[in-house]
């Protein structure tokens, strides 16, 4: 149920500034109410009569309707931006961003707070009340958070702060994941053929990705799972996604099904932004090889972390039931975030360069039983490459790169 509701606040850019609006309600009822009861503890100052408050209420909305339209038309230029420069799964990024999520529900708050009053003081018993002083301090508060929004837009739409916020994205799933190991939460046993077990099949109920595998629902249930599918995995209706291993199968969600992808359990999914930003760089209407460089090094610090995990799948037991949730191997991984560079940019000996650097890096710890999975996709590039067309200088650079990509100890 976490889980669920952590990828519902994760993926959706309406929730917090529902809430603040739900706070302008709130607050209008508090002032409209109980602003009597604060008059001895509050300067007379922030108390208005009820003309004089309706003047301040209606040119704070018309002052504050200006800031939002500003930071309507640039949000739709940072996330032109965002899907042209760098890739359209990059929107969510910002969209979600906590910034922009809390500055757009203070302008509602503010916003909500101004009208309700609006409609609302003109019935107040009161000659003077606390709703214009409550006001001003909302909308000065909303001034210093449109400042923090553009220093924010500003920040975000640079390439470096996008890789490294799509870096620490992918570390924090898989420190959770080796986290989960190391307490014994989670085990991570030999990858299994998919084959048709003893037990009653389960179907995707609906078309789009796999987003979560339910592990937290285990604890109430004594049948064991086999899984088919892999978290990021896409699915059309019907396909199968698993087995009970039992006489009748359990009326249980195991897997989340969505429209689009999330990397809440699947790091892959940020490194195949990652790879996408890598492609954008090295096409000829951006032409930016160093962006395409910095996001493939960021690619291989990534797959240090992950790598450091044997390969196999993952195992959820207890006393119970032991459910299998299938995992990505590392070889398609690989496979899906290089070889797209591979094949786009086989020709810039710099970005061939930083793919060995990649892969030299994410082997600095990885577990032994990648090793044969990092020397296979070495042999993979260097295949790919014509080194009869090079210049000596440029062949002898390449080689000492995949040499050392070679010479790691694992």
């Amino acid at each position: 149920m976490f889980k669920r509701l952590q990828l519902m606040l994760a993926d959706s850019a309406w929730f917090v500034p529902f809430l603040y609006g739900v706070g302008g309600i709130a607050l209008t009822f508090l002032t409209q109410y109980f602003g009597n009861f604060f008059r001895e503890l509050l300067p007379e100052i922030v108390y208005l009569d009820k003309d004089s408050a309706a003047t301040v209420l209606s040119s704070s909305f018309t002052s504050l309707m200006t800031m939002m339209t500003f930071s309507f038309s640039t949000i739709l230029v940072v996330l032109t931006t965002y899907s042209s420069q760098f890739s359209p799964r990059t929107i969510n990024n910002f969209l979600t961003n906590s910034a922009s999520k809390h500055t757009l529900g203070l302008f509602i708050m503010t916003t909500v707070y101004g009208i309700t009053n609006l409609f609302l003081i003109r019935t107040s018993d009161e000659d003077v009340v606390l709703a214009s002083g409550v006001s001003v301090l909302l909308v000065v508060s909303s001034i210093w958070a449109f400042v923090k929004f553009i220093q924010t837009i500003s920040v975000s739409i640079q390439a470096e702060r996008l890789l490294s916020a799509l870096h620490r994205e992918a570390l924090s799933v898989i420190e959770t994941q080796q986290q989960a190991v190391e307490d014994g939460k989670m085990h991570i046993v030999p990858e299994r053929s998919v084959h048709t077990f003893e037990g009653q099949a389960i179907y995707a109920p609906r078309t789009g990705y796999i987003q979560l595998f339910a592990s937290e629902k285990q604890e109430s249930h004594d049948v064991d799972f086999e899984s088919v599918v892999a978290v990021g995995d896409f699915v059309a209706k019907g396909d199968l996604l698993g087995y009970w291993l039992g006489e009748e199968a359990l009326d249980v969600d195991v897997f989340q099904i969505g429209e689009i992808r999330s990397s809440i359990q699947d790091p892959a999914f940020v490194i195949e932004k990652l790879s996408e930003i890598a492609l954008k760089g090295i096409s000829p209407g951006i032409n930016d090889p160093n962006t395409a460089i910095h996001a493939i090094h960021y690619i291989g610090d990534i797959l240090r972390e992950l790598s450091r995990l044997p390969e196999g799948d993952f195992l959820f037991s207890n006393d119970k039931s032991e459910w299998h949730a299938k995992r990505k191997p590392m070889e398609a991984t690989l496979f899906e975030a290089l070889t797209p560079i591979k094949t786009y940019a086989s020709h810039d000996i710099f970005v061939m360069a930083s793919v060995f650097e990649a892969i030299r890096i994410a082997r600095l710890e990885a577990h032994a039983s990648h090793e044969e999975t990092f020397e296979g996709f070495i042999d993979y590039f260097e295949e790919s490459l014509d080194f009869e067309e090079l210049h000596p200088r440029e062949r002898a650079f390449l080689t000492n790169q995949m040499m050392r990509a070679r010479k790691v100890q694992t």
